[in-house]
């Protein structure tokens, strides 16, 4: 059985190169995100918490590029 509307091709783009850089963060604000991490009814990882949170970031300081 064919996928994706039976196109058989798919429209995923390709992930960015990703950059690992290491976070120092005080315990009391991890708590706080893995709090924030249990509430979701679809749960995302931690890392991927914090790269939605810097983007909103950058988008409300005026950046213009997601990532």
């Amino acid at each position: 059985m064919k996928q994706n509307g039976g196109r058989g091709t798919s429209r995923r783009q390709s992930t960015p190169t990703r950059i690992p850089v290491t976070v120092r963060l005080p315990v009391t604000v991890v708590q706080r995100i893995d709090q924030e991490l249990g509430k979701r009814d679809v749960p995302i990882s931690r890392n991927n918490w914090l790269l939605e949170a810097a983007i909103e970031k950058l988008k409300s300081n005026g950046g213009s590029h997601g990532a």
